[in-house]
């Protein structure tokens, strides 16, 4: 799989969902792979239910002392793993398939939780799944044998630690959920040493709020995985999903995981609930950005669930919530939804592009720092970059290293502690000797506060609302906020009231920026709260000079754009719509440059959660 992206979707078989394995089909099987293959899927992530792959049972003696164990389906007595073979020689039948049908899988192995429901073997059940050690034996013992029976299947592409384990059971600590992790990385590592492993998990965090964290996945793992949806869990729910937060936020969470892991990242599952959300129509387009988004930003992948709907399915899971039924790519009659056709395109697409894609330009890192909420303060930041024109990777200032750039942004500071010294003062060392720090004020502290920021605090206070201009637009905010009085910095705005709110202190050969209030949190909290004020503002007046030296540029805050430049001087560009609207004109070229070839799309007009590709070059004198 090296250098491919990764385009297609989850799967369950049509027929029987998450019991597919219990009425294992061949035959048709291979017709829904055939059907998929035929819309452009080229990878499968796919199940192997633990239950049923594991079927062991307790047969107790005297007094509920242990009698033997036993396969729960037939009765028969367990030596061993309790590994069932006709499962096993099942999956091996799958792989054929596949590969008969030159698709590829992301085999998740640890299939205990899914779609709301525990999948588990018998002798688990009333068990923690993390933390008791007969539950890490046999699953051990299953990973050993699953991944030893299968390793030379050619069309598994990669593994998957499972599918959301961190829904298995509870960890009490990262501590816990390391060990629950090493488990399953060692197992599989003892067995094949030849194939990347995927974490397979979603809702980690780098802030300390759960036990699950991305240092540790991406310690242990080879690639992270994001399950986004337009869910609360990753504030997506509160307006249409082919607006801008949401059509940008699969990509920006995933961004967040790779900086804070230093590893690759993809949206390994994304959908839409329900036709509740929105219709068939907004599914497909919502598809359509994110592969476009994901590629272009320098992610490996996208699958999206799922391959077939299950409204016809009257068990467990499907039988307990409503959104677990409609969320395929096809009908019931197998006839393809418009998103099957989006697929069948984004393929085309991603066929005719270069491989691999060229890594986009980034302009500036953003920097979380201790005692903040890290996902939606990256998730913010990174959006009011994209509307600003400014691409930014994202590191914690706690990981050790501090990425080389000449553009900082510490978004939204909160608490007593924010940065170790260590880390300020080398990311101190980077501003004086020329580089740019932007700090926006979320209630945290700043030591040598006057030196830095280039003015004296009053002390603090909680405003219930102000307004700041840049331009024809109006901005307003609220929280705390400092009393400032500028010293050696200049005031860049100020509010209806006359007080400083964004100031400029040279340091050094840099410049340091100061915010007084975090825009990135006050975007994020609201219904479009990325339109509705112009906080990107803020970034293309802090970044202006760097943003006017690009080649390509818009104007419109619903246009993303990443430039990739190529070895032969020549510069791709992605010019993305993330927007329910259409866009045009769309954007405007610097002088010296022109588009020499378009690769996708068209340059007069960008169609709702659409976007184009194009390859500029320099004119000739």
């Amino acid at each position: 799989m090296q250098n491919e992206y990764i385009l297609g979707v989850n799967y369950w078989g049509k027929q029987w969902g998450t019991e597919m394995w219990l009425h294992y089909d061949g035959r048709e099987i291979r017709k829904e792979l055939a059907r998929l293959k035929e819309y452009g899927v080229k990878y499968l992530r796919v199940f192997p239910n633990w239950r049923d792959f594991q079927p062991v049972m307790q047969k107790y003696a005297w007094r509920g002392t242990h009698g033997e164990y036993a396969n729960a389906n037939t009765g028969e007595p367990v030596y061993g793993d309790g590994v069932d073979a006709e499962r096993i020689e099942d999956f091996r039948d799958f792989c054929r398939a596949a590969e008969e049908n030159s698709l590829k899988l992301v085999v998740s192995i640890v299939t205990g939780w899914m779609s709301g429901m525990l999948f588990i073997p018998p002798i688990l059940s009333g068990k923690n799944l993390i933390s008791d050690p007969e539950a890490i034996m046999w699953m051990t013992r299953f990973i050993h044998r699953f991944v030893r029976e299968l390793k030379d299947e050619r069309a598994i592409a990669l593994w998957d630690l499972g599918n959301e384990c961190n829904c298995l059971g509870e960890a009490k600590d990262a501590f816990e959920a390391y060990r629950w992790t090493l488990a399953v990385v060692d197992a599989i590592r003892a067995e094949d040493k030849s194939r990347p492993i995927a974490s397979g998990m979603h809702g980690l965090f780098s802030d300390g709020t759960s036990p699950w964290q991305i240092g540790h996945q991406g310690e242990l793992c080879d690639i992270l995985t994001t399950h986004p949806y337009p869910s609360p869990t990753v504030g997506g729910d509160v307006e249409p999903y082919t607006r801008l937060r949401m059509t940008f936020l699969p990509t920006a969470q995933s961004l967040y995981y790779a900086g804070v892991s230093n590893r690759p990242a993809y949206v390994q599952e994304s959908g839409v609930f329900s036709q509740s959300l929105g219709s068939d129509a907004m599914a497909a387009n919502f598809m359509r950005i994110q592969i476009l988004s994901t590629l272009t930003n320098g992610l490996c992948g996208y699958q999206w669930w799922c391959a077939f709907d299950q409204k016809h399915l009257d068990f467990p899971p499907y039988s307990w919530a409503m959104v677990e039924r409609e969320l395929g790519l096809f009908y019931e009659d197998l006839s393809p939804k418009p998103a099957a056709l989006v697929m069948q395109s984004m393929a085309a697409l991603t066929d005719r592009l270069p491989k691999p894609f060229p890594k986009r330009k980034t302009d500036g890192v953003c920097l979380l720092s201790r005692g903040q909420a890290h996902q939606p303060t990256a998730i913010a930041a990174l959006t009011l970059g994209k509307q600003a024109g400014l691409d930014l990777d994202v590191a914690y200032t706690e990981n050790g290293v501090l990425p080389e750039t000449d553009l900082y942004l510490m978004p939204a500071i909160a608490g007593w502690q924010v940065i170790y010294k260590k880390t300020w003062s080398a990311l101190l060392k980077r501003v004086r000797e020329g580089g740019a720090l932007y700090i926006s004020y979320g209630g945290g502290q700043i030591a040598e506060f006057p030196e830095i920021v280039g003015a004296e605090s009053g002390g603090f206070s909680v405003s219930e609302s102000h307004t700041v201009h840049i331009g024809e637009d109006a901005l307003s905010y609220r929280g705390k906020e400092i009393l400032l009085t500028p010293k050696t910095a200049e005031v860049l705005l100020k509010n209806e009231a006359g007080d400083p709110v964004l100031l400029k202190n040279r340091y050094g050969k840099g410049l340091v920026y100061f915010c007084n209030f975090a825009p990135e949190a006050l975007a994020f909290e609201a219904a479009d709260g990325f339109n509705k004020n112009a906080y990107y503002r803020i970034y293309r007046l802090i970044a202006g000079e760097k943003i006017a030296q690009k080649p390509l540029m818009a104007e419109n805050p619903n246009l993303g754009i990443t430039l990739h430049p190529e070895a032969k001087g020549t510069c791709l560009a992605a010019v993305l719509n993330y927007s329910d609207k259409e866009i045009l004109p769309a954007f405007s070229l610097r002088d010296g440059w022109a588009v020499s070839e378009v690769l996708y799309g068209n340059v007069e007009r960008i169609p709702v959660c659409d976007g184009t590709i194009l390859r500029l070059a320099r004119k000739k004198a």
